[in-house]
Parts: C-alpha cells; structure tokens; sequence
C-alpha cells in the first residue's frame, strides 16, 4: 500500500489538510440568529449609548446544543436575514406596543416600534417558509400578535403571578405549570408537571388562529403555544435560557436541543449553496 503525503493532492485533485475537517464540522453547525434589544448603555466613549443587546445566557444553549448563534439588529433585511438561517429564536424584552392589538398603551411604559415591526415580520417570514422558531417571552407574545390574536395587557396580580421587582427576585421567582398530555413540549420534557421561572406582566388573550395553548399557570395564565400542523415552532412564556441552577438548566436542555435539531435538519435540507454567500 503506498501512503500518500500529506499534502499531496487526493484523487479528487484537491490537498486535503486535517484543518479540513474542522472547517466542515463548524460548517455543518446550523446557522441560529437571535434578535435583539436596543438599550443605552454607559461605555468608554460615554454614557447612554445605544447598543443592540442581548444576554448571554440565550446564546450558551444555543451552542451547547450545536448551533452557531447571530444576533440580528431589528435593522437588518428580513427576506435577506431569513434566506440564509437556519433557525430563528425571538428573545425577550420590552412589551410590544398594544396598538398591534387594538389596545391602548400604558402610561409610563417604553415601546419600541422599530423592533415590533421587524420581529413580526420575521415571524410572519419565518412561518411562511417553515423555518424552526424558539419563541421566549416576548417572543411567544410577538408571534401571537404576528398571527392574529392578542395580549393580556397587565395581567392581574395573583398568587402565581406577583409585580416583579427587583433582578434578584426577576430571577428567583417560581411558578408550577401543566403541560397539556399530547403536547410536544411534554414529550420533549417526559413529564406534565413542570416548575418555572416568571419574569413577564403580559401574556396570551386571545390565540391566534394556527396556534394553541399546551401550557397553563394554576392561574390559568397561557404558558406555552403549539401549532396546529408540524412546522417546528415551540413557544414559551417562561425564559429557559435563565434557568442557569445546574439541575434547572440540565432540565431546559431538551428543548434547546430539539430546536437546534430542527435547524440543523433544515440545514441539510437547504444548504449554504441555496441561500447564497453567508
């Protein structure tokens, strides 16, 4: 048998490097862009100055799971940014402005409409072409409205549902939840019962047409939707991404993982040659 050099071309009349490899590997991992919040934030250059963020924590999971993370600034071109993911997560933040409701704002309270107008765009997009959406807070809030139904604006103080203040109590606060015996998610999680963070003043009224609900609070609040066909959409009032207690993440993982599951299917199934340069 005669062993080729290293660097001497294959058959194919390429020189293939054990770098190579590595190249195709991270290739293969699944294109997730995450959107993002503008905030003002202090810096070296000054105080207040505008930044489009996002916490850690949403791309740790993302990766863990085998997926490459974007952020994407509600700047940027929809039909462009759609094309060439592979999977779309629509993260927290503020609340979307009631009038993509019909209901009236609250005093006080901060929108940003630039932000409203392109995730609702992105999920309208993202339905059409059947790419696998993870749909967090607002995100499941956003993706309703998208679709056609509505928000509780406040939703009223209960047992289960208090006025969170504070970052420490944000992050603490606890909640039981049912999840629905044919749902997906319960499959995904091996059980109905399930304990979860609640750091949201807003949830589902009215469900759009598409969407149902697999998940309430003992308060009856909505705490995660599914579709009615198979299109890969999991969304979910509570924040996954912020279970960060060791036993709580390993118990989040299950949906990161199946989400980055789907976009690494549809990956293969349309390929970086299809979606132009990336």
């Amino acid at each position: 048998m005669r062993i080729r050099s290293r660097q001497e071309p294959a058959r194919d009349g390429q020189v293939h490097r054990p770098q190579d490899h590595l190249d195709r590997a991270l290739v293969t991992r699944p294109f997730i862009g995450i959107t993002t919040w503008r905030r003002f934030i202090d810096t070296d250059l000054g105080s207040g100055r505008p930044a489009h963020s996002l916490g850690t924590e949403y791309a740790a999971p993302i990766e863990a799971a085998g997926g490459a993370v974007v952020l994407l600034p509600p700047t940027a071109g929809v039909d462009e940014v759609l094309d060439r993911l592979d999977g779309l997560v629509l993260s927290g933040g503020e609340d979307v402005h009631p009038s993509r409701y019909g209901a009236e704002p609250q005093v006080g309270k901060s929108y940003d409409p630039s932000r409203d107008g392109f995730e609702i765009a992105l999920a309208l997009g993202a339905r059409r072409r059947g790419l696998p959406v993870l749909a967090i807070c607002r995100g499941l809030q956003v993706s309703n409205i998208a679709f056609g139904g509505s928000l509780i604006v406040d939703i009223p103080t209960t047992e289960h549902h208090q006025p969170v203040r504070g970052a420490d109590q944000q992050l603490a606060a606890r909640h039981p939840i049912t999840l629905a015996e044919d749902s997906r998610l319960a499959a995904l999680y091996g059980t109905q019962q399930r304990t979860v963070n609640t750091i949201h003043h807003q949830s589902i009224d009215v469900p759009a047409p598409g969407l149902h609900p697999v998940a309430w609070a003992p308060d009856g609040i909505v705490e995660a939707v599914e579709t009615d066909d198979d299109w890969p959409f999991w969304a979910v009032q509570w924040h996954p991404e912020k279970m960060i207690d060791p036993d709580e993440a390993a118990e989040e993982m299950p949906l990161f993982a199946a989400f980055v599951a789907a976009a690494r299917e549809r990956a293969a199934e349309h390929p970086a040659a299809e979606k132009g340069t990336r």
